[in-house]
Protein backbone atom coordinates (compact mmCIF):
# COMPACT_ATOMS: atom_id res chain seq x y z
CA UNK A 1 0.00 0.00 0.00
CA UNK A 2 1.30 3.32 -1.24
CA UNK A 3 1.86 6.01 1.80
CA UNK A 4 0.78 9.40 0.62
CA UNK A 5 1.53 12.46 2.77
CA UNK A 6 -1.36 14.81 2.40
CA UNK A 7 -1.53 18.57 1.55
CA UNK A 8 0.16 20.16 4.81
CA UNK A 9 -2.40 22.00 6.92
CA UNK A 10 -1.69 25.46 7.24
CA UNK A 11 0.49 26.67 10.25
CA UNK A 12 3.81 26.39 10.67
CA UNK A 13 5.46 23.38 12.73
CA UNK A 14 2.04 21.25 12.60
CA UNK A 15 3.41 17.67 11.74
CA UNK A 16 0.19 16.58 9.96
CA UNK A 17 -1.21 13.15 10.79
CA UNK A 18 -1.73 10.21 8.17
CA UNK A 19 -4.84 8.88 7.73
CA UNK A 20 -5.96 4.92 7.55
CA UNK A 21 -8.98 3.12 6.31
CA UNK A 22 -8.89 -0.45 5.89
CA UNK A 23 -10.92 -2.10 3.04
CA UNK A 24 -13.49 -3.33 4.90
CA UNK A 25 -14.37 -0.42 6.14
CA UNK A 26 -14.43 1.18 2.75
CA UNK A 27 -16.54 -1.14 1.15
CA UNK A 28 -18.98 -1.16 4.18
CA UNK A 29 -19.63 2.32 4.17
CA UNK A 30 -18.63 4.12 0.56
CA UNK A 31 -15.71 5.93 2.31
CA UNK A 32 -14.57 8.54 0.28
CA UNK A 33 -10.80 10.99 0.84
CA UNK A 34 -10.80 14.54 1.33
CA UNK A 35 -7.95 15.47 -1.29
CA UNK A 36 -7.24 18.84 -0.51
CA UNK A 37 -5.08 19.25 -3.93
CA UNK A 38 -8.08 17.87 -5.97
CA UNK A 39 -11.16 18.51 -4.45
CA UNK A 40 -14.29 20.75 -5.55
CA UNK A 41 -14.45 24.32 -3.30
CA UNK A 42 -16.14 27.40 -2.96
CA UNK A 43 -14.30 30.14 -5.09
CA UNK A 44 -13.53 31.83 -1.42
CA UNK A 45 -13.29 28.91 0.09
CA UNK A 46 -9.47 27.86 1.70
CA UNK A 47 -8.04 24.34 0.84
CA UNK A 48 -9.08 21.82 3.28
CA UNK A 49 -7.93 19.68 5.76
CA UNK A 50 -7.96 15.80 4.30
CA UNK A 51 -10.77 13.87 5.94
CA UNK A 52 -12.69 10.80 5.05
CA UNK A 53 -16.44 10.72 4.95
CA UNK A 54 -19.25 8.56 4.11
CA UNK A 55 -20.02 8.96 0.17
CA UNK A 56 -23.80 8.39 0.23
CA UNK A 57 -25.11 10.22 3.60
CA UNK A 58 -25.13 13.40 5.01
CA UNK A 59 -25.99 15.04 8.08
CA UNK A 60 -28.92 17.89 8.36
CA UNK A 61 -29.26 19.65 11.70
CA UNK A 62 -32.41 19.22 13.03
CA UNK A 63 -35.26 16.42 13.11
CA UNK A 64 -36.88 16.28 9.32
CA UNK A 65 -40.72 16.97 10.82
CA UNK A 66 -38.67 20.19 11.94
CA UNK A 67 -35.76 21.93 11.34
CA UNK A 68 -34.05 19.36 9.09
CA UNK A 69 -37.08 20.07 6.79
CA UNK A 70 -36.10 22.95 4.52
CA UNK A 71 -32.67 21.77 3.93
CA UNK A 72 -33.95 18.13 3.40
CA UNK A 73 -36.02 19.63 0.69
CA UNK A 74 -33.82 21.91 -0.98
CA UNK A 75 -31.53 19.00 -1.33
CA UNK A 76 -34.50 17.05 -3.11
CA UNK A 77 -35.03 19.56 -5.33
CA UNK A 78 -30.61 20.00 -6.64
CA UNK A 79 -30.50 16.26 -6.89
CA UNK A 80 -33.70 15.81 -8.59
CA UNK A 81 -33.84 13.05 -11.67
CA UNK A 82 -30.06 11.66 -10.62
CA UNK A 83 -30.62 10.72 -6.73
CA UNK A 84 -33.42 10.18 -3.93
CA UNK A 85 -32.76 11.73 -0.92
CA UNK A 86 -34.69 9.88 2.14
CA UNK A 87 -33.69 9.69 5.97
CA UNK A 88 -31.72 6.45 6.84
CA UNK A 89 -33.63 4.93 9.61
CA UNK A 90 -36.64 2.80 9.09
CA UNK A 91 -37.70 4.02 11.91
CA UNK A 92 -37.38 7.85 11.95
CA UNK A 93 -35.73 9.37 14.86
CA UNK A 94 -38.55 12.09 14.64
CA UNK A 95 -41.19 9.53 14.80
CA UNK A 96 -40.17 8.10 18.38
CA UNK A 97 -39.02 11.17 19.79
CA UNK A 98 -42.85 12.85 18.71
CA UNK A 99 -43.98 9.44 20.91
CA UNK A 100 -42.02 10.54 24.13
CA UNK A 101 -43.20 14.41 23.72
CA UNK A 102 -39.59 14.93 23.31
CA UNK A 103 -39.62 16.66 19.53
CA UNK A 104 -39.08 19.85 20.54
CA UNK A 105 -36.26 19.46 22.51
CA UNK A 106 -34.27 16.87 20.08
CA UNK A 107 -34.95 18.76 17.17
CA UNK A 108 -33.55 22.00 18.50
CA UNK A 109 -30.45 19.59 19.32
CA UNK A 110 -30.78 16.69 17.09
CA UNK A 111 -29.98 15.79 14.07
CA UNK A 112 -30.89 13.39 10.90
CA UNK A 113 -28.72 11.38 8.52
CA UNK A 114 -29.85 11.07 5.30
CA UNK A 115 -28.88 8.88 2.41
CA UNK A 116 -28.66 9.92 -1.47
CA UNK A 117 -29.04 6.90 -3.68
CA UNK A 118 -29.04 7.28 -7.91
CA UNK A 119 -32.95 7.04 -9.09
CA UNK A 120 -33.34 3.85 -10.69
CA UNK A 121 -33.02 3.51 -14.05
CA UNK A 122 -30.17 6.62 -14.00
CA UNK A 123 -27.04 6.29 -15.35
CA UNK A 124 -25.26 8.48 -12.93
CA UNK A 125 -21.84 8.12 -11.14
CA UNK A 126 -22.04 7.16 -7.23
CA UNK A 127 -22.93 9.89 -4.65
CA UNK A 128 -20.47 12.11 -3.58
CA UNK A 129 -21.38 13.99 -0.53
CA UNK A 130 -18.48 16.26 -0.36
CA UNK A 131 -19.34 17.16 -4.06
CA UNK A 132 -23.12 17.62 -3.48
CA UNK A 133 -22.56 19.57 -0.15
CA UNK A 134 -20.51 22.28 -2.08
CA UNK A 135 -23.28 22.57 -5.06
CA UNK A 136 -25.79 22.94 -1.93
CA UNK A 137 -23.90 24.90 0.20
CA UNK A 138 -22.95 27.34 -3.04
CA UNK A 139 -27.12 27.57 -3.99
CA UNK A 140 -27.95 27.95 -0.36
CA UNK A 141 -25.66 30.11 1.10
CA UNK A 142 -28.06 31.07 4.42
CA UNK A 143 -28.44 26.88 5.28
CA UNK A 144 -24.43 26.07 4.57
CA UNK A 145 -24.38 25.33 8.18
CA UNK A 146 -27.57 23.00 8.44
CA UNK A 147 -25.68 20.36 6.41
CA UNK A 148 -22.66 18.36 6.74
CA UNK A 149 -20.75 15.06 6.39
CA UNK A 150 -20.66 12.43 7.98
CA UNK A 151 -17.34 11.42 8.84
CA UNK A 152 -15.84 8.08 9.10
CA UNK A 153 -14.37 7.57 12.39
CA UNK A 154 -11.63 5.62 14.20
CA UNK A 155 -10.91 3.45 17.26
CA UNK A 156 -7.61 5.06 19.28
CA UNK A 157 -6.31 1.51 19.95
CA UNK A 158 -3.70 0.11 17.85
CA UNK A 159 -4.19 -2.76 16.39
CA UNK A 160 -0.99 -4.07 14.34
CA UNK A 161 -1.17 -7.38 16.27
CA UNK A 162 -0.89 -10.84 14.91
CA UNK A 163 -1.24 -10.92 11.13
CA UNK A 164 -1.95 -7.64 10.59
CA UNK A 165 0.65 -5.73 8.77
CA UNK A 166 -1.46 -3.97 6.12
CA UNK A 167 -3.82 -6.41 7.20
CA UNK A 168 -7.14 -7.43 5.39
CA UNK A 169 -8.26 -5.12 3.05
CA UNK A 170 -5.55 -2.67 3.77
CA UNK A 171 -4.18 -2.49 -0.05
CA UNK A 172 -7.54 -1.35 -1.28
CA UNK A 173 -8.58 1.06 1.24
CA UNK A 174 -9.83 4.31 0.35
CA UNK A 175 -7.95 5.62 -2.71
CA UNK A 176 -6.81 1.60 -3.72
CA UNK A 177 -3.19 1.83 -2.77
CA UNK A 178 -2.44 5.57 -3.89
CA UNK A 179 -5.16 7.78 -1.77
CA UNK A 180 -4.53 10.92 -0.35
CA UNK A 181 -2.89 10.50 2.89
CA UNK A 182 -3.48 6.58 3.74
CA UNK A 183 -1.15 3.90 5.36
CA UNK A 184 -0.66 4.18 8.94
CA UNK A 185 -2.89 6.40 10.57
CA UNK A 186 -4.95 7.00 13.71
CA UNK A 187 -4.77 3.54 15.55
CA UNK A 188 -3.69 1.50 12.41
CA UNK A 189 -1.19 -0.34 10.93
CA UNK A 190 2.49 0.23 12.14
CA UNK A 191 2.20 3.85 13.19
CA UNK A 192 3.95 6.43 14.62
CA UNK A 193 5.41 5.49 18.19
CA UNK A 194 5.01 2.12 18.41
CA UNK A 195 6.97 -0.47 15.63
CA UNK A 196 8.01 2.96 13.88
CA UNK A 197 10.22 3.88 16.30
CA UNK A 198 12.38 2.21 19.10
CA UNK A 199 10.89 2.44 22.81
CA UNK A 200 7.60 3.65 21.55
CA UNK A 201 5.76 0.84 23.19
CA UNK A 202 4.43 -2.81 22.11
CA UNK A 203 3.46 -3.76 19.01
CA UNK A 204 -0.20 -4.15 19.48
CA UNK A 205 -2.08 -6.12 21.77
CA UNK A 206 -0.95 -9.38 23.08
CA UNK A 207 -2.12 -11.88 25.98
CA UNK A 208 -0.70 -11.41 29.27
CA UNK A 209 -1.65 -13.12 32.76
CA UNK A 210 -3.76 -10.82 35.34
CA UNK A 211 -3.35 -12.97 38.72
CA UNK A 212 -5.59 -10.71 40.64
CA UNK A 213 -8.89 -10.53 41.47
CA UNK A 214 -12.31 -8.63 39.72
CA UNK A 215 -11.95 -4.88 41.39
CA UNK A 216 -15.03 -4.72 42.14
CA UNK A 217 -15.99 -8.04 44.52
CA UNK A 218 -18.30 -7.96 45.93
CA UNK A 219 -19.01 -5.29 44.15
CA UNK A 220 -21.84 -3.51 42.69
CA UNK A 221 -25.83 -4.40 42.00
CA UNK A 222 -26.16 -6.45 39.29
CA UNK A 223 -27.96 -3.30 37.91
CA UNK A 224 -30.75 -3.27 35.87
CA UNK A 225 -31.31 -6.30 33.97
CA UNK A 226 -28.50 -8.77 34.13
CA UNK A 227 -27.84 -8.77 30.51
CA UNK A 228 -30.62 -7.71 28.88
CA UNK A 229 -30.48 -3.59 29.74
CA UNK A 230 -33.41 -1.41 31.29
CA UNK A 231 -34.75 -4.28 33.25
CA UNK A 232 -37.18 -4.14 36.24
CA UNK A 233 -35.84 -2.07 38.54
CA UNK A 234 -35.31 -4.60 41.21
CA UNK A 235 -31.79 -3.98 41.43
CA UNK A 236 -30.90 -1.12 41.99
CA UNK A 237 -27.88 0.80 40.34
CA UNK A 238 -26.17 3.07 43.43
CA UNK A 239 -22.61 3.82 41.69
CA UNK A 240 -21.95 6.10 38.59
CA UNK A 241 -22.44 4.71 35.52
CA UNK A 242 -20.13 5.27 32.78
CA UNK A 243 -20.87 5.06 29.29
CA UNK A 244 -19.03 3.57 26.47
CA UNK A 245 -19.47 4.07 22.81
CA UNK A 246 -17.38 1.21 21.28
CA UNK A 247 -17.42 -2.39 19.75
CA UNK A 248 -19.39 -3.62 22.91
CA UNK A 249 -18.49 -6.05 25.68
CA UNK A 250 -17.74 -9.52 24.81
CA UNK A 251 -17.79 -12.52 28.09
CA UNK A 252 -15.60 -11.94 30.45
CA UNK A 253 -15.96 -12.86 34.64
CA UNK A 254 -15.34 -9.41 35.51
CA UNK A 255 -18.67 -8.26 33.58
CA UNK A 256 -21.12 -10.80 34.76
CA UNK A 257 -22.75 -8.18 36.86
CA UNK A 258 -22.34 -4.29 36.94
CA UNK A 259 -23.10 -4.39 33.17
CA UNK A 260 -25.79 -2.63 30.95
CA UNK A 261 -26.25 -3.88 27.70
CA UNK A 262 -28.82 -3.79 24.85
CA UNK A 263 -29.86 -0.24 25.92
CA UNK A 264 -33.46 0.79 24.38
CA UNK A 265 -34.80 4.47 23.97
CA UNK A 266 -39.26 3.19 23.31
CA UNK A 267 -38.11 -0.22 22.02
CA UNK A 268 -35.60 1.96 19.73
CA UNK A 269 -32.02 -0.12 20.09
CA UNK A 270 -29.31 2.33 21.06
CA UNK A 271 -25.86 1.57 18.92
CA UNK A 272 -25.72 -1.62 16.34
CA UNK A 273 -27.70 -4.52 16.67
CA UNK A 274 -25.45 -7.58 15.92
CA UNK A 275 -25.69 -11.12 14.89
CA UNK A 276 -23.89 -13.12 16.85
CA UNK A 277 -21.60 -13.67 13.78
CA UNK A 278 -20.84 -10.39 13.33
CA UNK A 279 -20.15 -9.09 16.98
CA UNK A 280 -16.52 -8.30 17.01
CA UNK A 281 -16.99 -8.81 21.21
CA UNK A 282 -17.88 -12.40 20.57
CA UNK A 283 -15.43 -14.35 18.46
CA UNK A 284 -13.41 -11.34 16.80
CA UNK A 285 -13.37 -12.69 13.73
CA UNK A 286 -15.94 -10.46 11.36
CA UNK A 287 -13.54 -9.32 8.66
CA UNK A 288 -10.93 -12.37 7.80
CA UNK A 289 -13.70 -15.30 8.47
CA UNK A 290 -11.57 -17.15 5.67
CA UNK A 291 -8.35 -17.44 7.64
CA UNK A 292 -9.86 -16.77 11.11
CA UNK A 293 -7.83 -13.54 11.82
CA UNK A 294 -8.58 -11.47 14.84
CA UNK A 295 -10.11 -8.30 13.51
CA UNK A 296 -7.49 -5.27 14.35
CA UNK A 297 -9.95 -3.78 17.01
CA UNK A 298 -12.24 -6.82 18.42
CA UNK A 299 -11.43 -7.04 22.28
CA UNK A 300 -11.82 -2.78 22.12
CA UNK A 301 -14.62 -2.58 24.20
CA UNK A 302 -13.86 -4.91 26.85
CA UNK A 303 -10.30 -3.94 26.84
CA UNK A 304 -11.85 -0.50 27.31
CA UNK A 305 -14.20 -1.73 30.31
CA UNK A 306 -11.91 -3.61 32.22
CA UNK A 307 -9.90 -0.03 32.49
CA UNK A 308 -13.06 2.09 33.66
CA UNK A 309 -13.54 -1.06 36.13
CA UNK A 310 -9.56 -0.83 37.64
CA UNK A 311 -10.04 2.64 38.40
CA UNK A 312 -13.72 2.94 39.46
CA UNK A 313 -15.02 -1.02 41.04
CA UNK A 314 -18.23 0.40 41.91
CA UNK A 315 -19.15 2.01 38.32
CA UNK A 316 -21.55 -0.01 36.27
CA UNK A 317 -20.39 0.06 32.50
CA UNK A 318 -23.60 0.55 30.26
CA UNK A 319 -22.30 -0.64 26.18
CA UNK A 320 -23.09 0.94 23.54
CA UNK A 321 -22.12 -1.09 20.50
CA UNK A 322 -21.31 1.88 17.63
CA UNK A 323 -17.68 0.41 16.26
CA UNK A 324 -17.00 -2.57 13.74
CA UNK A 325 -14.00 -4.95 14.32
CA UNK A 326 -11.52 -3.00 11.79
CA UNK A 327 -11.82 -0.60 14.07
CA UNK A 328 -13.86 1.97 11.92
CA UNK A 329 -17.33 3.43 12.78
CA UNK A 330 -19.90 6.13 10.71
CA UNK A 331 -20.36 9.28 12.22
CA UNK A 332 -24.33 9.27 11.75
CA UNK A 333 -24.32 6.27 13.80
CA UNK A 334 -22.31 7.49 16.43
CA UNK A 335 -25.12 10.57 16.47
CA UNK A 336 -27.93 8.56 16.23
CA UNK A 337 -26.86 6.26 19.52
CA UNK A 338 -26.29 10.01 21.43
CA UNK A 339 -29.16 11.75 20.26
CA UNK A 340 -30.97 8.65 22.04
CA UNK A 341 -29.11 8.41 24.97
CA UNK A 342 -29.87 12.22 25.19
CA UNK A 343 -33.10 11.32 24.88
CA UNK A 344 -33.08 8.45 27.80
CA UNK A 345 -31.49 11.22 30.25
CA UNK A 346 -34.62 13.50 29.65
CA UNK A 347 -36.85 10.62 30.60
CA UNK A 348 -34.72 9.77 33.62
CA UNK A 349 -35.21 13.00 35.06
CA UNK A 350 -38.72 12.35 34.44
CA UNK A 351 -39.03 8.88 35.95
CA UNK A 352 -36.16 6.98 37.12
CA UNK A 353 -38.05 4.03 38.28
CA UNK A 354 -39.92 3.60 34.66
CA UNK A 355 -36.31 4.28 32.76
CA UNK A 356 -33.17 2.98 34.62
CA UNK A 357 -30.18 4.95 36.14
CA UNK A 358 -29.08 8.34 34.46
CA UNK A 359 -25.57 8.04 32.59
CA UNK A 360 -22.89 10.05 34.73
CA UNK A 361 -19.47 9.60 32.35
CA UNK A 362 -19.58 9.39 28.58
CA UNK A 363 -16.57 7.80 27.40
CA UNK A 364 -15.03 7.83 23.58
CA UNK A 365 -12.40 6.59 22.49
CA UNK A 366 -12.60 7.43 18.68
CA UNK A 367 -12.12 10.34 16.41
CA UNK A 368 -11.63 12.28 12.98
CA UNK A 369 -9.81 15.04 11.78
CA UNK A 370 -12.35 17.67 10.46
CA UNK A 371 -11.81 19.08 6.74
CA UNK A 372 -12.21 22.90 8.11
CA UNK A 373 -11.65 22.94 11.62
CA UNK A 374 -13.32 25.96 12.98
CA UNK A 375 -15.88 27.05 10.39
CA UNK A 376 -19.03 24.79 11.11
CA UNK A 377 -17.93 22.33 14.28
CA UNK A 378 -19.15 25.19 16.80
CA UNK A 379 -22.81 24.41 15.62
CA UNK A 380 -22.20 20.73 14.10
CA UNK A 381 -24.22 17.69 14.93
CA UNK A 382 -21.55 15.70 16.90
CA UNK A 383 -20.92 18.97 19.02
CA UNK A 384 -24.72 19.86 19.85
CA UNK A 385 -25.86 16.71 20.87
CA UNK A 386 -22.34 16.42 23.41
CA UNK A 387 -23.00 19.39 24.77
CA UNK A 388 -26.58 18.56 25.22
CA UNK A 389 -25.57 15.31 27.34
CA UNK A 390 -22.98 17.52 29.23
CA UNK A 391 -26.53 19.86 30.09
CA UNK A 392 -27.75 16.72 31.77
CA UNK A 393 -25.00 16.19 34.18
CA UNK A 394 -22.93 14.01 31.77
CA UNK A 395 -19.02 14.44 31.65
CA UNK A 396 -17.63 13.71 28.81
CA UNK A 397 -14.47 12.51 27.97
CA UNK A 398 -12.47 11.69 24.83
CA UNK A 399 -9.42 10.04 23.40
CA UNK A 400 -6.90 12.43 21.72
CA UNK A 401 -6.18 10.19 18.89
CA UNK A 402 -2.42 8.50 17.76
CA UNK A 403 -1.47 10.51 15.02
CA UNK A 404 1.65 11.87 16.72
CA UNK A 405 0.29 15.20 16.02
CA UNK A 406 -1.00 18.87 17.19
CA UNK A 407 -3.89 18.19 14.19
CA UNK A 408 -7.36 18.59 16.41
CA UNK A 409 -8.96 15.32 16.46
CA UNK A 410 -12.49 15.40 16.98
CA UNK A 411 -14.29 15.08 19.26
CA UNK A 412 -11.47 15.70 21.90
CA UNK A 413 -10.79 18.66 19.99
CA UNK A 414 -14.47 20.27 21.03
CA UNK A 415 -12.39 21.09 24.18
CA UNK A 416 -11.38 24.72 22.58
CA UNK A 417 -15.01 25.69 22.07
CA UNK A 418 -17.49 26.84 24.60
CA UNK A 419 -20.81 25.53 25.64
CA UNK A 420 -20.34 22.66 28.29
CA UNK A 421 -22.18 22.69 31.37
CA UNK A 422 -19.51 20.21 32.31
CA UNK A 423 -16.40 20.58 30.64
CA UNK A 424 -15.68 18.22 27.98
CA UNK A 425 -11.93 16.40 28.85
CA UNK A 426 -10.06 15.08 25.96
CA UNK A 427 -7.02 12.92 26.67
CA UNK A 428 -3.63 12.03 25.49
CA UNK A 429 -1.41 9.13 26.66
CA UNK A 430 1.69 9.23 28.62
CA UNK A 431 4.14 6.08 29.44
CA UNK A 432 4.44 4.02 32.22
CA UNK A 433 6.79 4.72 34.91
CA UNK A 434 8.18 8.10 36.67
CA UNK A 435 12.06 7.29 36.81
CA UNK A 436 12.20 10.64 34.70
CA UNK A 437 12.32 13.70 37.66
CA UNK A 438 9.76 15.91 35.00
CA UNK A 439 7.33 12.86 35.60
CA UNK A 440 6.10 10.09 32.73
CA UNK A 441 6.76 11.25 29.42
CA UNK A 442 3.93 11.67 26.85
CA UNK A 443 3.84 8.89 24.46
CA UNK A 444 5.48 9.03 20.99
CA UNK A 445 2.84 8.17 19.33
CA UNK A 446 -0.24 10.60 21.26
CA UNK A 447 -1.63 13.37 19.66
CA UNK A 448 -0.56 16.46 21.83
CA UNK A 449 -1.49 20.42 21.45
CA UNK A 450 -3.05 23.28 23.33
CA UNK A 451 -6.66 21.12 22.72
CA UNK A 452 -5.60 17.78 25.03
CA UNK A 453 -6.69 18.52 28.50
CA UNK A 454 -4.55 15.79 30.24
CA UNK A 455 -2.63 12.85 29.60
CA UNK A 456 -2.76 9.41 31.06
CA UNK A 457 -0.95 6.10 31.06
CA UNK A 458 -2.07 4.50 28.11
CA UNK A 459 0.86 2.57 26.02
CA UNK A 460 1.38 -1.12 27.55
CA UNK A 461 -1.94 -0.98 29.80
CA UNK A 462 -3.43 -4.52 30.92
CA UNK A 463 -6.90 -5.24 30.88
CA UNK A 464 -9.64 -7.60 29.81
CA UNK A 465 -10.33 -9.11 26.78
CA UNK A 466 -13.23 -11.42 25.70
CA UNK A 467 -12.13 -14.93 27.04
CA UNK A 468 -13.65 -15.92 23.92
CA UNK A 469 -11.17 -15.42 21.11
CA UNK A 470 -8.59 -17.93 20.09
CA UNK A 471 -8.02 -16.73 16.65
CA UNK A 472 -6.42 -18.87 14.31
CA UNK A 473 -2.84 -17.77 14.86
CA UNK A 474 -0.54 -20.73 16.68
CA UNK A 475 2.90 -20.65 18.28
CA UNK A 476 5.30 -20.38 15.56
CA UNK A 477 7.50 -22.56 18.16
CA UNK A 478 5.52 -26.64 19.46
CA UNK A 479 7.55 -29.03 20.40
CA UNK A 480 5.14 -32.22 22.11
CA UNK A 481 5.71 -33.43 25.58
CA UNK A 482 8.17 -37.17 26.01
CA UNK A 483 10.90 -37.43 28.58
CA UNK A 484 10.44 -33.42 29.06
CA UNK A 485 7.15 -31.10 29.40
CA UNK A 486 5.78 -30.03 26.07
CA UNK A 487 7.06 -26.72 25.25
CA UNK A 488 5.96 -23.91 22.88
CA UNK A 489 6.00 -20.25 22.29
CA UNK A 490 3.21 -17.99 22.99
CA UNK A 491 0.14 -18.44 20.70
CA UNK A 492 -0.31 -14.23 20.27
CA UNK A 493 -3.97 -14.39 19.33
CA UNK A 494 -5.41 -16.54 22.48
CA UNK A 495 -7.58 -14.27 24.88
CA UNK A 496 -8.53 -17.47 26.69
CA UNK A 497 -7.05 -16.02 29.83
CA UNK A 498 -9.20 -13.17 29.45
CA UNK A 499 -6.42 -10.25 30.07
CA UNK A 500 -4.09 -8.90 27.33
CA UNK A 501 -1.45 -5.75 26.76
CA UNK A 502 -2.36 -3.03 24.35
CA UNK A 503 -1.09 0.91 24.19
CA UNK A 504 -3.00 3.80 21.89
CA UNK A 505 -4.85 6.78 23.36
CA UNK A 506 -7.94 4.72 23.31
CA UNK A 507 -6.82 3.26 26.48
CA UNK A 508 -5.93 6.66 28.31
CA UNK A 509 -9.89 8.42 28.09
CA UNK A 510 -11.18 5.50 30.45
CA UNK A 511 -8.71 5.66 33.00
CA UNK A 512 -9.48 9.44 33.42
CA UNK A 513 -13.36 8.55 32.83
CA UNK A 514 -13.07 5.78 35.40
CA UNK A 515 -11.08 8.55 37.86
CA UNK A 516 -13.62 10.78 37.63
CA UNK A 517 -16.52 8.43 38.05
CA UNK A 518 -14.58 7.14 41.43
CA UNK A 519 -14.72 10.75 42.28
CA UNK A 520 -18.25 11.78 41.88
CA UNK A 521 -19.10 8.78 44.37
CA UNK A 522 -16.64 9.77 46.57
CA UNK A 523 -18.23 13.19 46.64
CA UNK A 524 -21.91 12.14 46.24
CA UNK A 525 -21.78 8.96 48.71
CA UNK A 526 -23.67 7.08 45.55
CA UNK A 527 -26.58 8.32 43.45
CA UNK A 528 -29.72 6.74 45.19
CA UNK A 529 -33.51 8.86 45.15
CA UNK A 530 -31.64 10.84 48.11
CA UNK A 531 -28.53 11.63 46.40
CA UNK A 532 -27.55 14.34 43.94
CA UNK A 533 -30.02 12.60 41.37
CA UNK A 534 -32.24 13.30 43.59
CA UNK A 535 -31.41 17.03 43.82
CA UNK A 536 -32.33 17.71 40.00
CA UNK A 537 -30.06 18.33 36.77
CA UNK A 538 -28.22 21.49 38.48
CA UNK A 539 -27.11 19.51 41.35
CA UNK A 540 -26.15 16.95 38.92
CA UNK A 541 -24.06 19.23 36.51
CA UNK A 542 -22.25 20.92 39.84
CA UNK A 543 -21.37 17.40 41.29
CA UNK A 544 -19.90 16.47 37.59
CA UNK A 545 -18.27 19.71 37.05
CA UNK A 546 -16.36 19.67 40.28
CA UNK A 547 -15.58 15.56 39.69
CA UNK A 548 -13.89 17.14 36.78
CA UNK A 549 -11.87 19.43 38.07
CA UNK A 550 -10.81 17.73 41.38
CA UNK A 551 -9.38 14.84 39.04
CA UNK A 552 -7.55 17.23 36.76
CA UNK A 553 -6.32 18.74 39.44
CA UNK A 554 -5.35 15.93 40.78
CA UNK A 555 -3.42 14.52 37.85
CA UNK A 556 -3.62 10.77 38.80
CA UNK A 557 -2.01 8.54 36.36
Amino acid sequence: MAHVTPTPSRGPGRRVPHLAVPGSAVRRLGARALDPATCKRLGDQPAPRPTVYVGDTLLVRGLLQGRAEGPVSALREQLKGRYTVQERRETGLGEVFGRLELADELDRVGTTSVLITPVKGKSVEPPDAWQILQDFRSAHPRLASAVELSHVMVGSGYGDGVGYGDGVGYGDGVGYGDGVGYGDGVGYGDGVGLTGLPGGGPSGRSPVTWAAPDPCLPGPAEGWGKGTGEGSGEDRVDGPVVALLDTGIGAHPWFERGVIKDVEVDGVPVGLVWTPADDPEHTGVTVDRVNGVLDRLAGHGTFIAGIVRQHCPEATIMAIPVMYGDGVADEADIIDALQLLYARQLLVERDRDAHGPAIDVLSLSLGYYHETPGTFEDEGALVTVLRALSSTGVAVVAAAGNGSSDVEFFPAAFTSGAGFDVPLVSVGARNPGGLNPAGPTVSVYSNTGSWVTAYRCGTAVVSTMPTTFDGSIRSVLNLPGSTNPARGSIDLDDYSGGFGLWSGTSFAAPALAGDVAAELLACTSGKGDDGEKGAGTQARVKAAAGAVASVLEGGRS
